[in-house]
């Protein structure tokens, strides 16, 4: 590695990125506890012997229209969020070479400047628009499709509950239950509605965390590539509670090269951290770097310039 002080930034990038996480899991977890509130409320001024399954179809009606506006917030979380993460994981090279130009005097603040200052906006495009995804699906494809789910749950949970000879009250309560995301399930929740969503907000929350590690990864993966002083980067598996699936386990500790780094998989989480490696030490970059603006020739620098000279400008 090139420096503690350089450590000291990929640390601070990952810690925000988690607490970031942290935030947009909260921030999602209420959207979606506001629906259950609004039902909750709704159910406890109805008799329950009274209840008819027309109650049910206007639940069902109104549960659907919700579950729009509630993924059409949780997009904006998203795309809020994926761009913060795409900057954090941008400015740990952006503030590498900054403190080595303030340090050496190179002059070069704003060539810096320019040069990362695309990444952040493409690394959220390929998120947003599925562009580093197989299936080649967007953001808000995959918002669309946990839409249909939870559609398809509340069918479910009506058509079972009916097929179990629940009364309408009680097929009422299930569905108060299932969109709680607070809420423990019964013990016989899963006998009775096995192929209904863990937790209402299960996919959102997947989907959300899944976005903003990998555009911090793609924000991390843009930058190093203009970094020519990063020879690869580093996997660490996440081992957490002692579970890490097969393919991070693989990984672990192997060093990538920077335009093959994969992408983290939602598995476990997104807590899998990449950490790029610089062999020289920062007083060997500054010196290096200094001799060359003065005019020396260097030809892992000279192709540096070819690559990326029009950030020069």
């Amino acid at each position: 590695m090139a420096s503690k002080d350089y450590l000291k930034l990929c640390e601070e990038a990952q810690r925000k990125k988690l607490k970031l996480a942290r935030k947009q899991e909260k921030q999602i977890k209420q959207i979606y506890n506001d629906m259950y509130l609004n039902v909750s409320k709704k159910l406890s001024k109805v008799n329950p012997n009274t209840l008819s399954e027309r109650y049910l179809e206007e639940l069902k009606r109104e549960l659907e229209k919700e579950i729009v506006s509630i993924h059409r917030q949780v997009g904006k979380i998203i795309k809020k969020n994926i761009k913060e993460s795409s900057e954090l994981a941008n400015n740990v090279q952006l503030d590498f070479f900054i403190s080595i130009n303030d340090k050496y005097n190179l002059n070069m603040k704003d060539t810096f400047s320019s040069m990362f200052s695309k990444i952040p906006k493409a690394a959220m495009d390929e998120i947003l628009f599925g562009k580093v995804y197989k299936d080649r699906k967007g953001l808000s494809e995959r918002i669309w499709q946990y839409t249909k789910k939870f559609d398809k749950d509340i069918d479910y949970i009506i058509s079972e509950g009916i097929a179990n000879k629940k009364s309408t009250y009680e097929i009422a309560k299930d569905l108060e239950i299932y969109v709680n995301p607070k809420a423990s399930k019964p013990w016989d929740w899963s006998n009775v509605y096995p192929n209904a969503s863990k937790s209402v907000d299960y996919n959102a929350q997947r989907l959300a965390r899944t976005a903003v590690n990998h555009a911090f990864q793609q924000a991390q993966k843009r930058s190093c590539e203009k970094n020519p002083y990063v020879e690869g980067i580093r996997w660490i598996s996440s081992n957490i509670h002692g579970r890490t699936c097969p393919i991070c386990s693989d990984r672990n500790g192997e060093v990538f090269m920077v335009k093959d780094l994969p992408l983290d998989h939602p598995w476990p989480n997104g807590l899998c951290t990449t950490v790029p490696e610089i062999p020289m030490s920062l007083e060997e970059i500054g010196t290096e770097l200094r001799s060359w603006i003065d005019g020396e020739q260097n030809i892992k620098l000279d192709k540096w310039f070819k690559d990326y000279g029009e950030d020069f400008l």
